[in-house]
């Protein structure tokens, strides 16, 4: 495993919790949920579009290649959209630590579906009962949060 990964991913959550902050703060005086998340990706979309022509050394990918993609590969954006409106909407009301609780639940019994299934290029692998406790855990973690 290349040894930035656990920071980086580690510091990718950090950032994720705040992120639920800014963007809500952004709702409020936007007057929208919507209208923030549009101007989310609209300065997440040119920040990786300069990062993109300033520092990427290779070349642009042909309209054929994109073409060849699936069209289910299409939809992270559409789905980035839903993730980040609903934080926007619900995380203010429940709590930034309750909202990522729920979060993780969801990602991991997601990826344990998918998993499961080989869906969206990933390989099978079976549903074990350790998964299963890890996900247990998860959402006992969630319940902890929401009652104490």
């Amino acid at each position: 495993m290349h040894w930035l990964a656990i920071p980086f991913t580690l510091l990718a959550g950090t950032v994720l919790a705040m992120q639920i902050g800014v963007n809500s703060t952004l709702a409020r005086h936007a007057g929208s949920a919507l209208w923030a998340s549009g101007a989310s990706f609209v300065v997440g979309s040119l920040a990786l579009l300069i990062i993109c022509i300033l520092y990427l050394r290779q070349p642009w990918p042909g309209l054929d290649a994109l073409r060849a993609a699936p069209i289910w590969s299409w939809a992270g954006g559409l789905l980035g959209a839903f993730y980040v409106t609903t934080l926007i909407i619900f995380a203010p009301r429940i709590g930034a630590t309750l909202a990522l609780a729920l979060v993780i639940a969801g990602q991991l019994t997601g990826a344990l579906l998918l998993d499961r299934f080989g869906l969206f290029g990933f390989a099978p692998q079976a549903i074990t009962p350790g998964r299963l406790a890890g996900i247990a855990l998860i959402l006992a973690g969630a319940i902890l949060v929401r009652r104490f």
